[in-house]
C-alpha cells in the first residue's frame, strides 16, 4: 500500500526524534520528492547527512532550509557546525552573524556536543561490531557500553549489546538491556524479537509469546518471530 506524503512526514519526524536515522531518512526523502517548501524537513535531512559523513549533502539541504526560512536558527547553527567540520570557519561565522538572538552561542555548543557524542557513540558501536565478527564478545561488550555511555537511548546499540551478552551466557543482563530498549522504543522490532528469544531460553514461554505476537502485529512477515512462535505453540500442545 502506497503511503501518502503526510504520513511520510509524520513518520520521518517521529523516527528522527527517536534517533532512528536510517528509517527517518527514507520517509523524509520520500516526502521531499513532492514537497519542496518544508524548511524543517531539509534541516532534519541535513543532520542525518552530517552524522552519516555526507557533508556536501548536509550543506546543500541546510542552505535550502535557510533559503526557505532565513531566520531558522537551528538550521543556521547546524550549517555553521558543518562548515566548521571542514575548516570553512569564515563561512561558519558569516552564517551565525545572520542569526539574531542571544541564545545562538548556547545553541551552537549544544548542537556540537550532540553531534560529537553521536559520532563517537557510533564509532564505538562499529568497533564493537568488528569484535563480534571475530567472536571477541568481551571486547565487543566493552565498546557497546562506551557507545551507550554517550548515547543511552540508542536502542539499536542496546540490542547489539544484549546479543553479545547472550553469546557470553549473561542472559539476565541481556534481558535487562532489551527490556530497557523496549521501554525507550516499544516499536523497535529487533529488540522485541531478541527479548522473546531470551524469554524462551529462560522458559518464560508466555512472556516470549507476548513479544513475538507484538512483533507480528507490526511486521506480519517477520519470519524469525513467526518461527519461534509456532515452535512454542507446538510445544504447549504436547501432552505432559
Amino acid at each position: 500500500m502506497n503511503m501518502d506524503s503526510k504520513e511520510h512526514y509524520k513518520l520521518g519526524k517521529e523516527f528522527f526524534l527517536k534517533n532512528k536515522y536510517d528509517i527517518a531518512l527514507q520517509h523524509l526523502q520520500a516526502f521531499e520528492e513532492s514537497n519542496k517548501n518544508y524548511a524543517d524537513v531539509y534541516n532534519m535531512l541535513g543532520v542525518i547527512y552530517h552524522l552519516g559523513g555526507k557533508i556536501k549533502d548536509a550543506i546543500r539541504v541546510f542552505e535550502k532550509a535557510l533559503k526557505l526560512n532565513p531566520g531558522y536558527m537551528e538550521a543556521a547553527t547546524n550549517l555553521a557546525i558543518t562548515y566548521n567540520d571542514i575548516g570553512q570557519y569564515e563561512k561558519a561565522r558569516n552564517v551565525l552573524n545572520k542569526v539574531k538572538g542571544p541564545s545562538h552561542s548556547k545553541s551552537l555548543k549544544e548542537m556540537e556536543d550532540r553531534l560529537i557524542k553521536s559520532k563517537l557513540s557510533n564509532m564505538h558501536a562499529q568497533i564493537a561490531d568488528l569484535y563480534v565478527e571475530i567472536s571477541d564478545y568481551d571486547a565487543a561488550i566493552e565498546e557497546y557500553h562506551k557507545a551507550l555511555a554517550l548515547q543511552p537511548t540508542f536502542v539499536d546499540i542496546k540490542t547489539k549489546l544484549a546479543v553479545a551478552l547472550r553469546e557470553k551466557g549473561m542472559t539476565a543482563q541481556a534481558i535487562k538491556e532489551l527490556e530497557e530498549a523496549k521501554f525507550i522504543n516499544a516499536e523497535y522490532i529487533p529488540a522485541r524479537v531478541n527479548l522473546g528469544i531470551l524469554y524462551y531460553l529462560m522458559r518464560r514461554l508466555d512472556d516470549a509469546v507476548i513479544e513475538w505476537e507484538s512483533v507480528l502485529k507490526h511486521e506480519p512477515k517477520n519470519g524469525v518471530a513467526r518461527m519461534y512462535l509456532n515452535a512454542v505453540r507446538k510445544e504447549k500442545q504436547k501432552p505432559l
